[in-house]
């Protein structure tokens, strides 16, 4: 049980830390949860050795190679892409695209490969997105045929070398460009991805109170409360002790408080 000093300087002395007590943690808290709206300090606060820089490499793609992909190209897209040949298009892909399925599959017509009635008869036009020295990533447009009443397409593709072959390890759709009317338009990878944010901008000044920080809260709140209980109880035991004194006055002294002892010698 908490017991008050029993001298009256004391127990002022008592109410006074424990109000200071109680607003230094409030100013605690105050600056522990109010976020701040500066951003992070630009400058370096010490020596962070030397600065790591990614390199790019891109290997240059030789007239041979560039040949011998279009070659396996010419073939590979009208037997696959176009269904022409299963046979002819499976000899020409590459592992990837034979992981998930077989020769039969595909002459039955469940193949990986995407289908588009193409219009071209050549596949030269492909454009570099990424090189190495046994691998090529393209993108490539390609139109319809007529009959078709479809747009043009851009295809996504992956040529691997092995065993001195080019072979396609994988082809897919990276944009439809269908006519535009009132229902269709042109179909891309930002339609295959997460909505954007609303156009309501959300209010950066509300604190929002991290899981991390609650043990912090929790130890500056009791902080809080031992001081401010002592005071409170130093409080009450005043109030009564004044009204004591207000309702004996004129009569008698009243009883000392329990606090005080005899005094020996």
């Amino acid at each position: 049980m908490l017991r008050l000093p029993a001298s009256a300087r004391a127990r002022r002395r008592l109410r006074r830390g424990s109000l200071l007590g109680g607003l230094v943690v409030v100013i605690a808290l105050i600056v522990v949860l109010i976020p701040s709206h500066h951003g992070p300090n630009p400058k370096a606060t010490g020596s962070e050795g030397p600065a790591q820089l990614a390199s790019v490499t891109r290997t240059r793609i030789s007239s041979a190679d560039r040949r011998a992909i279009n070659a396996t190209l010419d073939k590979f897209f009208p037997a696959g892409v176009a269904r022409k040949s299963p046979d002819t298009a499976w000899a020409l892909a590459g592992p990837e695209l034979k992981a998930s399925s077989t020769l039969a599959d595909w002459r039955a017509g469940n193949s990986p490969i995407p289908y588009y009635p193409i219009l071209e008869t050549t596949f030269h036009t492909w454009q570099t997105i990424d090189a190495g020295p046994r691998y090529v990533i393209f993108n490539l447009l390609l139109h319809a045929q007529p009959s078709s009443h479809l747009g043009s397409y851009v295809f996504s593709g992956e040529v691997v070398k092995q065993g001195g072959r080019w072979l396609v390890n994988r082809v897919y759709t990276i944009a439809i460009m269908n006519p535009v009317t009132n229902k269709t338009h042109e179909i891309g990878p930002a339609d295959f991805v997460a909505p954007p944010p609303t156009s309501q901008t959300p209010n950066t000044g509300k604190s929002t109170l991290s899981v991390g920080i609650l043990p912090i809260v929790g130890i500056l709140a009791l902080v809080l409360l031992i001081p401010l209980s002592f005071g409170l109880i130093a409080l009450v035991r005043a109030r009564r002790w004044k009204r004591m004194v207000r309702s004996t006055s004129g009569t008698e002294l009243p009883p000392l408080p329990s606090g005080y002892g005899t005094r020996t010698n």
